[in-house]
């Protein structure tokens, strides 16, 4: 994905590398810090049993992987300026399975300028390989000026 340019149109939709949350990058992402004894730290994320004691059919990957996945995305878009000056606003609407696979996907939806460029909102969400929605919200960037 190529940053965003000026003669960005409304409609234009950016799709991330796929992900994969695997049982191990899971664990590493949601066991706890730092990594002492009685790591990592049960949870659904990373206990199977844990998991199954709460009603769910097993580990689940942490809805703040997905958020992680969108970032990367916004930064490919604007550049890392989109850190300190971007925003998102993210609900989690599935389940991510171990081994599920991840696209995180932008649509602009509006365009306006501001005093520090063009002022972009998007619709953006992470869909699973079946193509279920498991993360939907918006997010705002700035395309700098020339």
């Amino acid at each position: 994905m190529a940053a965003l340019t000026p003669d960005v149109e409304v409609g234009f939709r950016a799709t991330g590398p796929v992900k994969t949350a695997t049982p191990y990058l899971t664990r590493l992402f949601s066991g706890g810090w730092p990594r002492t004894e009685g790591w990592p730290a049960k949870n659904v994320h990373t206990d199977e049993e844990f998991a199954r004691a709460t009603g769910l059919s097993g580990r689940n990957a942490s809805g703040a992987m997905m958020q992680g996945y969108l970032a990367e995305l916004m930064v490919d878009m604007f550049g890392e300026d989109w850190l300190s000056g971007g925003s998102f606003s993210l609900k989690f609407v599935h389940q991510v399975g171990m081994d599920d696979s991840v696209t995180a996907e932008a649509t602009v939806t509006d365009l306006s300028n501001s005093g520090q460029g063009i002022a972009v909102e998007l619709d953006v969400s992470c869909k699973n390989q079946h193509g279920q929605v498991v993360t939907v919200g918006t997010a705002t960037g700035t395309i700098a000026a020339s």
